[in-house]
């Protein structure tokens, strides 16, 4: 008992670090639970320990014979940035990196699209040809980048049949993180991991051209997750993006990657349109049927905050059996804390959660409830 009591102690102190630290971890019966340490952000990773991390992963991929790289599931441009930047980085060291995602359900086709125009189209595969591939291949390397959870990556027993696996990542540390990983570069107070990624870049010496669609990749990854350097763009935010500009991004073709047809910018209007103000939030329930619904509610949840005296959007709709939520914030509330407690997660200005056991009005009311319960646990001292 006593073992297993420091063993908890260990997992709740390296939680606490890998969220920002300033918190303190309390183990209940079945979960933790975080106190503080959700206000701010510190750009706690330094140049000398990125330095270090690109020393690291360019002695792996150069040791192993297939490599494959993969984010979370639904990915979007920030984790299909990152994953193009380390393709980009195994080529420079004369190795072949293979992304592994499902087109059909990205919500970066747009990228993906432009990726086939720029030759990339061979190295993006599917889940059931990189298993084969890889059971071909023993001595091979699995990067994650934009998640370190086991349960959301795009493809699970891909990641439990890989031999070495590296993890990268920005968001807040939870509770079930990949524990298995040689490598794990985590930075909570990096802006995405697409700025994680370019800064390795810039310390790969054989790293000597990035190329333009490998860097308006990364700055696309950058700008939908700092919403175009607005939200958690630090120092480090805006030096990655100066290295991607002298390598030839372009942010005007950055932003025709978010452009939206006709059909998907009047469905947007009118899930905007029907949201309804709750305390210091904003709720609206998209039920409209699209195949890019997902997309769709996480750009209807960015213009709600538009709103004045919203602190936070949330977007709820159902897509098949399973009813979502996309949740986005300023940085006044933290999203992330609120979409934890309906079993979700993802970082302080931009979350989301999915259920199964339960239809768009009973998700509704109880993000409510935590919109009231996240509200009174960080009333000010003057009025608790």
């Amino acid at each position: 008992y006593k073992r297993q009591c420091e063993k908890n102690a260990k997992l709740a102190i390296d939680m606490a670090l890998g969220r920002g630290g300033d918190q303190a971890v309390v183990k209940t019966k079945d979960d933790y639970e975080f106190f503080g340490g959700v206000s701010k952000s510190v750009e706690t990773t330094t140049k000398v320990k990125s330095r270090m991390v690109a020393t690291a992963l360019t002695e792996l991929i150069q040791g192993c014979d297939a490599l494959f790289v993969m984010g979370h599931r639904y990915p979007d441009f920030d984790a299909m940035g990152a994953a193009i930047g380390v393709v980009r980085i195994a080529q420079s060291l004369n190795k072949n990196a293979y992304i592994v995602t499902n087109r059909a359900t990205s919500m970066a086709k747009p990228l993906i699209e432009e990726a086939d125009r720029e030759g990339f189209s061979e190295f993006i595969i599917s889940r059931d040809k990189a298993e084969q591939m890889m059971s071909q291949n023993k001595k091979n390397l699995l990067v994650v980048v934009d998640t370190h959870i086991k349960n959301f990556v795009e493809d699970v027993d891909l990641l439990d049949k890989a031999r070495m696996v590296v993890v990268i990542d920005h968001h807040r540390k939870a509770v079930d993180y990949i524990n298995n990983s040689v490598i794990f570069f985590h930075d909570p107070s990096a802006s995405s991991a697409s700025e994680m990624v370019a800064e390795l870049c810039e310390y790969i010496p054989a790293m000597t051209q990035l190329g333009s669609f490998a860097a308006d990749a990364l700055m696309a990854g950058i700008m939908l997750d700092t919403k175009n350097f607005i939200l958690r763009a630090g120092a480090k935010t805006f030096s990655a993006a100066s290295y991607l500009k002298s390598q030839g991004a372009e942010t005007v073709r950055v932003k025709t990657l978010f452009s939206n047809d006709i059909e998907n910018y009047h469905i947007r209007n009118r899930i905007i349109s029907g949201a309804k103000k709750y305390h210091n939030c904003v709720i609206a329930v998209n039920s409209e049927d699209s195949s890019e619904i997902r997309m769709i509610s996480a750009q209807a949840a960015d213009e709600l905050l538009n709103i004045s005296g919203v602190d936070a959007s949330f977007v709820i709709f159902k897509n098949g059996d399973t009813v979502c939520a996309s949740a986005r914030s300023l940085g006044k509330v933290n999203v992330q804390v609120i979409m934890e407690m309906l079993g979700g997660g993802g970082h302080q200005t931009m979350a989301a959660t999915q259920r199964k056991d339960m239809g768009i009005e009973d998700l509704t009311a109880e993000i409510m409830r935590s919109i009231d319960r996240y509200n009174e646990n960080n009333k000010p001292r003057n009025e608790a």
